[in-house]
């Protein structure tokens, strides 16, 4: 092999790039071989005609000043990468329209004061419940902070000692847990409005990965970056490259290549081979294991079991409008706006699993976003950006679809969400559409390389969510320089678990190089 190096990493995702990151400033010498002529996978933008579209970000925590600076603001600090960041003024709208009756119609803000005012104000007396919820909260950071300095080895004694409440939320959903602390039911349906950025009801997410996302959230605020999301993959791409970090641009990894039974380089599509003692895939598992490893008789039993039991997570629907009006003259306040037909999680994820698409019924699960209220700037004067997302827990698309029938089924849908948007907020943005872009599953699939265009990695199951994948640790056993990044982690997806995984990996890998390809 003419190329040879301490660490390869097959993807540039956000994963991978904070894992190149973090790896190339500890000085492993690090390539990142992505087949898109740039990084960023999710975190990216793209332009039809004078408009720039942001692909798939709505928000971030973490990245508040002071008290407010959180895991990944001070991880960002500590790597020097440097992002312009915009505060997004609330939490989000949350409204549930049976019909066309509203029943509830709620603007939630950022900031401990004001959102325990704004929960009083819809369920008085509400606030016993709501301080033991966020207590749960910074007793899992606790909690997990030590599973973190134990290295994945926790003394059980330690556990039951010292973070008793902390091994009883991991057990929880976060249905569970809201009822555990007497939360009122209908704190608990505007809580739960976040529940698509975590693709399954609050009956089955785990309590630890909510309530850390809501405390983040609703506590310290959101951002956006200036730039857009792809602003947070170049900034890392800099860094890394400052760490003395290769890219290979436009390339397909083919095979992760094995000798002795451990990793030991990677094949590209144009037949460059690389020699590494370590891969870090930005890429499914089962993709891995199904596809780009060179010998399957590897993948050890129990990683099969989990392939097989294993399903997608959500599949992303996105409409993109550049609107020829600014939001202000088209009657748009709101930067994100959740519209729902009911608060019940279960009701809603069931629609969502439905083996049919709704064509011909009402559009729902709608996540409606207008980048210019955050960024006035961010399309040219006297227009606007925005944004309509769903997303489906089963392959759907793929039973309703034909190449003969695609564009008519994917126009379909855009229009009833659009016309759902405009029946329940009473904007009129049809009539002011300078462009769009429709990204089904079929678009996600072809740019990110997922499996049925699954955006959230792996369906976040009671057996298989945050809590089981973090206390298993890295005790499970893979092929020896394998390692994974990405939603399908133990982090589950979204920006700051992505990121904030491929960092811990990458330190993970630094152990395994050092002791000389050892765990």
């Amino acid at each position: 092999m003419g190329n040879k190096y301490d660490l390869v990493i097959v993807g540039g995702g956000n994963g991978g790039m904070m894992a190149a990151c973090r790896a190339s400033m500890m000085g492993l010498k690090t390539l990142v071989i992505e087949k898109h002529n740039m990084v960023g996978g999710a975190a990216a933008s793209f332009v039809r005609g004078r408009f720039e579209f942001e692909a798939s970000l709505h928000e971030i925590p973490d990245f508040g000043q002071g008290a407010q600076r959180g895991q990944l603001g001070r991880l960002f600090d500590e790597l020097g990468i440097q992002v312009d960041w915009l505060p997004i003024p609330d939490a989000f709208r949350t409204i549930v329209a049976e019909g066309d009756k509203i029943t509830l119609d709620v603007t939630v803000p950022h900031g401990k004061e004001a959102f325990m005012a704004c929960m009083e104000s819809q369920s008085p007396g509400c606030s016993k419940s709501l301080e033991l919820y966020f207590e749960g909260a910074r007793e899992l950071e606790r909690g997990l902070a030590y599973l973190g300095a134990s290295r994945g080895r926790p003394d059980p004694e330690v556990l039951r000692r010292d973070h008793p409440l902390f091994c009883k939320i991991m057990s929880m959903s976060t249905a569970e847990f809201m009822r555990a602390v007497g939360m009122p039911r209908k704190i608990q349906d505007i809580i739960g409005a976040y529940w698509p950025y975590q693709g399954s009801d609050l009956e089955t997410i785990d309590a630890s990965r909510y309530l850390l996302m809501t405390e983040g959230y609703f506590l310290a605020g959101a951002y956006m970056p200036k730039l857009r999301s792809h602003e947070i993959a170049n900034a890392i791409q800099k860094r890394a490259r400052a760490g003395g970090c290769d890219f290979w641009y436009e390339t397909e990894v083919t095979k992760i290549l094995t000798k002795k039974g451990a990793v030991c380089g990677v094949e590209t599509k144009d037949g460059r081979k690389v020699e590494t003692c370590a891969v870090i895939a930005n890429v499914f598992p089962d993709v891995v294991y199904g596809k780009l490893l060179d010998d399957k008789s590897l993948v050890p039993a129990f990683e099969r079991k989990k392939m097989q039991a294993r399903s997608y997570g959500f599949r992303g629907f996105s409409v993109y409008l550049g609107l020829d009006r600014t939001a202000e003259e088209l009657g748009i306040r709101d930067y994100n706006v959740f519209i729902n037909s009911s608060a019940d999680t279960r009701e809603l994820f069931r629609q969502a699993a439905a083996p049919e698409l709704p064509l011909g019924g009402r559009a729902d699960n709608l996540s409606c976003t207008c980048l210019n209220v955050v960024n006035p700037e961010a399309t040219p004067p006297g227009t606007a950006h925005f944004a309509i997302t769903t997303g489906f827990a089963a392959d759907a698309w793929d039973k309703a679809v034909t190449p003969e029938n695609y564009v008519r089924v994917k126009r379909e849908m855009a229009d009833m969400m659009i016309e759902r948007y405009e029946q329940v907020m009473g904007v009129d943005i049809r009539n002011h559409i300078e462009e769009i872009a429709i990204a089904t599953p079929v678009t996600f699939a072809r740019y990110m390389g997922t499996p049925q265009g699954a955006i959230y990695g792996y369906h976040s199951s009671r057996w298989d969510g945050m809590s089981a994948r973090t206390l298993v640790g890295g005790s499970e056993p893979t092929v020896p320089g394998l390692f994974f990044v990405g939603a399908h982690g133990a982090r589950l997806s979204g920006f700051l678990p992505t990121l904030t995984s491929g960092d811990l990996t990458a330190k993970q890998v630094m152990g395994y190089v050092m002791g000389g390809g050892k765990a």
